[in-house]
């Protein structure tokens, strides 16, 4: 593997010792938080949602804070369970749910544990199912006759791994990336971090590269794109670490999926945490990657989920009051031990789905025959894109002004028209400030219409004006008793 051949543009003078240590990724106190400049202007995508979250595109805050707007469970839980003989202790979802164009269908590949096969390190202690949906609700598991347990080949086991496949991250290839197949696949098996390709998700080619990193990361391995960088980012356990856990998270990435960097710790507990962070799925939408962390209590055993954000997929941030995303459930539900959210959200129309895995037992249980089901698959969601609000405080600041105010770094438009993703109770304006921060005539906070309701979609306006395309501005936002999400330019 080669390694890192320079460091980001927020690694600079001092800055870069500290950033190296892993103190600014895992949330200490450190320069960058809103002090890390871009290399270059932020340029919007068509329809692509600009979260404001951070520093690369946020110039500064006043009379807001950042919140999480936590996962709302189905009624419907849990939407698979086990009711096949060779799916163990039951599904979970060390693995993906995605949605196919092509057929219009919910596709599935979960993990099943075999606690026989593990005691005594047998070939299938971990495998993955395979299973389709027409609405992600009402789930089919095809026999699809392609591996053998137990004297069948009547299951539903996809096609892959030498020895076991486990924690499996599913991709459609995205345009441009360079991959001929239609699925690109990380998970781990006895050589390490290994990756798969395939055109209908049930047979695989294996990889002829594994593995891609030969530590055993026995937990979630996510594979995710950066389409500004044409990079592949895989997030896993480091190698090195200096207590007796290696449960942190850690980084590698390629422009091609055959030469990667050396692995690079880029998120650890802190003073205010638990000591170990179990694994993180990561997905990317708009601006942003997102991080599903799952945060281990080892005493406990128990392991729930924060959402944490990155511009770059290696600068991660997290909001201090550590709120959850996903919590487990309460007790009698089936998810009370533990929860492991799939690789990342599904976009139903304006919703995003996040399915996850429950455990009814934490990770101290001793273990189980495989008679007894003791995790299965539910699904939970938010309105589009409202993963993390900007909201007033509604403090006295010691101001006349005690609206909330949010102001970009100079943003590239490409676009005529400007909407906002925001439930507001008071009003939100909006205005278009040249580089130097003045506002530009005909585009000032008092030519803005008020923003008022609760839309996905709120659309800004001046007047009869369109927004200046091609052009080079700051974006002011005031805030009235508002929760902000995102902005689009279409």
């Amino acid at each position: 593997m080669t390694s890192r051949t320079s460091r980001r543009d927020f690694l600079h003078s001092g800055a870069a010792a500290i950033a190296t240590s892993g103190i600014i990724s895992s949330g200490l106190a450190a320069p960058g938080a809103f002090g890390s400049q871009r290399s270059e202007p932020y340029s919007t995508r068509p329809g692509d949602p600009v979260f404001l979250l951070e520093g690369s595109v946020v110039e500064d805050l006043w009379g807001v804070r950042r919140r999480v707007n936590p996962l709302i469970k189905s009624s419907r839980n849990p939407i698979i369970v086990k009711d096949r003989d060779w799916e163990g202790s039951g599904p979970y979802t060390y693995g993906s749910v995605l949605y196919d164009p092509e057929d219009k269908s919910f596709k599935c590949w979960y993990t099943v544990y075999h606690d026989n096969e593990y005691r005594k390190r047998l070939p299938g202690s971990y495998m993955v199912c395979y299973a389709m949906s027409k609405d992600g609700y009402v789930w089919q598991k095809p026999e699809l006759n392609l591996v053998e347990w137990m004297g069948s080949r009547k299951n539903n086991f996809i096609r892959l791994g030498q020895k076991y496949v486990s924690a499996i991250t599913v991709v459609l290839a995205p345009p441009g990336s360079g991959i001929p197949s239609r699925y690109v696949a990380a998970y781990l098996d006895a050589p390490g971090i290994c990756l798969a390709y395939s055109n209908n998700g049930t047979e695989w080619t294996e990889h002829k590269g594994n593995p891609i990193d030969s530590r055993h990361s026995d937990t979630h391995n996510s594979i995710v794109y950066d389409p500004a960088r044409r990079k592949w980012l895989v997030h896993h356990r480091p190698g090195l670490f200096a207590g007796p856990s290696k449960r942190r998270i850690a980084v590698i990435e390629s422009p091609d999926l055959q030469a990667w960097t050396r692995p690079e710790t880029v998120l650890i507990p802190d003073e205010a945490d638990v000591p170990e962070f179990y694994g993180m799925p990561v997905f990317q939408r708009g601006n942003l990657f997102f991080g599903l962390l799952q945060i281990y209590d080892r005493p406990t055993g128990r392991i729930e989920v924060e959402l944490v954000f990155s511009p770059d997929g290696f600068r991660w941030e997290r909001i201090p009051s550590r709120e959850l995303f996903l919590k487990r459930g309460s007790a009698g539900e089936f998810d009370r031990g533990m929860v492991f959210t799939a690789s990342g959200p599904v976009i139903v129309q304006d919703e995003m789905r996040f399915y996850y895995g429950g455990w009814s037992v934490d990770h101290n249980h001793p273990g189980t025959n495989d008679d007894v089901a003791l995790a299965s698959i539910g699904v939970a969601g938010v309105p589009l894109d409202r993963l993390f609000g900007v909201t007033t405080t509604n403090q006295d600041l010691g101001f006349r002004a005690t609206t909330g105010l949010i102001l970009t770094r100079p943003v590239l438009l490409k676009g005529s028209t400007l909407e906002v993703n925001a439930s507001v109770q008071g009003q939100i304006k909006v205005a278009l400030l040249d580089i130097d921060g003045k506002e530009i005539p005909g585009y000032k906070l008092d030519d803005c219409r008020p923003i008022q309701g609760d839309d996905l979609r709120h659309q800004v306006s001046w007047g009869d004006k369109r927004l200046p395309e091609g052009r080079l501005i700051r974006l002011k936002f005031q805030l009235d008793r508002a929760d902000f999400y995102a902005f689009y330019v279409r």
